[in-house]
This record gives C-alpha cells, sequence and structure tokens, in this order.
C-alpha cells in the first residue's frame, strides 16, 4: 500500500469514477450538489417558515447538518458495491484490493470540498466575520474521513456475499438522518434519550463544525476522541474482515 504506483492507482481510479457518476449529463457534477440543496429548501421552509424554529443561525445549523450528513451517506453507500464494480480489474490484476475501497471513498470526497467550499461562503454571507476557526475544519474533515474509511471496508466486504446490503443500508442511513441532530437540537431531546444519540459519530462530526463556524470556539475535544476511538475499533474489525476474505473475492463476483 505504501508503494508509489498503488496511491496512483487510487488517485486515476478514484477521478475516474468520480467522472462517471455524471457522465453524459447536462450540469455534469452539479448534481451532486443538489441532493444536499434539495433536503435544505425543504427542511429549511418546514422548521423555519412554517414550524417557527428558534434555533440560532439556524440556516447555517442546518447547511452544515446536511453536508457532513451527506458525505457519511454517500460515500459509505458508493464503498458497498466497489468490488464487484470493477470485477475485471479483481479477476485479471494482483493488486490490494483495498485501494479499490480508498478510491471509492476519495471519489466523493471530490464533492464534499465542493459542498464544503460552498459551506464556507455560505457562512461568510451569514456571519460575516472571518475567524481561524475556519481551519479547524482540517481536522474535522480527516476525522469524518477515517471513520467513513473505517465503515467501509466492512461494507465492501458484506457487500460481495450479501447483495442485499445495499438495500438495508439505505434503509440505515434514511433513519440515521433522523437519528442526528441535523434539523434539531440535543437540547430538546430526554437526556436519557440524547445519551443514546451521542453514541452516534456523526453527531460529534456535526457539533463539532458547528462549533468552529458557528459558535466560534474549539470543537470539544472528549468528542473527537470518541469518533477517533470509535473509528479505529471500527477500522481494525472491518479490515481485518476484508482480509480475510479478500483473496475469496474472485470466487465470488
Amino acid at each position: 500500500m505504501f508503494n508509489s504506483k498503488y496511491w496512483n492507482m487510487i488517485y486515476q481510479i478514484s477521478v475516474a469514477e468520480f467522472r462517471s457518476k455524471d457522465q453524459g449529463t447536462f450540469l455534469g457534477f452539479l448534481w451532486t450538489l443538489f441532493h444536499p440543496l434539495i433536503y435544505f429548501i425543504v427542511l429549511y421552509n418546514l422548521f423555519s417558515k412554517w414550524m417557527g424554529s428558534h434555533i440560532p443561525d439556524f440556516p447555517l445549523y442546518l447547511i452544515i447538518g446536511i453536508v457532513q450528513w451527506n458525505f457519511f451517506a454517500t460515500s459509505t453507500s458508493n464503498s458497498i458495491n466497489v468490488i464487484v464494480r470493477y470485477n475485471a480489474f479483481v479477476k485479471s490484476i494482483k493488486f490490494p484490493k483495498s485501494i479499490l475501497v480508498l478510491a471509492s471513498v476519495l471519489s466523493t470526497l471530490y464533492s464534499h470540498i465542493l459542498e464544503l467550499i460552498i459551506l464556507i461562503i455560505f457562512w461568510l454571507v451569514i456571519k460575516a466575520n472571518f475567524t481561524v476557526m475556519v481551519f479547524f475544519l482540517l481536522p474535522i474533515l480527516l476525522l469524518n474521513i477515517y471513520l467513513i474509511v473505517a465503515v467501509s471496508f466492512m461494507l465492501a466486504t458484506i457487500g460481495v456475499y450479501f447483495l442485499d446490503i445495499n438495500r438495508i443500508w439505505g434503509i440505515f442511513t434514511n433513519v440515521g438522518f433522523f437519528l442526528t441532530p441535523i434539523f434539531y437540537t440535543l437540547e430538546l431531546i430526554n437526556p436519557t434519550k440524547r445519551n443514546i444519540i451521542l453514541l452516534n459519530p456523526m453527531t460529534h462530526i456535526i457539533k463539532s463544525t458547528r462549533d468552529v463556524l458557528i459558535d466560534g470556539k474549539l470543537f470539544d475535544l472528549t468528542g473527537f476522541v470518541y469518533v477517533f476511538i470509535f473509528a479505529t475499533i471500527v477500522l481494525i474489525i472491518g479490515y481485518q474482515i476484508f482480509n480475510k476474505y479478500e483473496k475469496h473475492f474472485v470466487e465470488r463476483i
């Protein structure tokens, strides 16, 4: 994996995958931005205009949650069938199959960077005050990628053996959207149930982003460390499983 040719392979596959998603469409990669935008418009009008939400800086609060959750949901979903999608490579070329998982995550990262740029512009318009706190988005981004890669290794393995995981994970991410404080605050939830939501690592990713952009303060290190430990455990388990079954992928696809 540390061989430069493998890193080049990761880059080339990720770029090819990114381009192929919207190849031949009129608006190209801009379609990837419409998904979070539609969610934002619907939820903003529902909770702000119709229900009168009193969350401070609600537009920024909402778009942060949508952008961060969308990256996690899209990246992990994209990794499920990555081995099957590149079955020709898997069958004919000898290389670490983990490359495909990393390339899959990297291909969605390109879209996420565009979303983050729009988010920062949105933040500058609303807050009208640039602060150095924006640079703390980088460790949050790296932690989110680390979490996504950890989950993706497990999903990529399951995706080879259990085709229904696509539908199951789709349901999981839809339910997870509502079990993550994207359009509501933790203070609105019963303390007992709040602890359950705090077990969700994406809760801390989103909260950390809001701490930096909305409150202009350093994110909670306790939550940051929790996500890192959680992702590390998932990565160890997921990569062990991936490594164990990697040699059988050719037989299954």
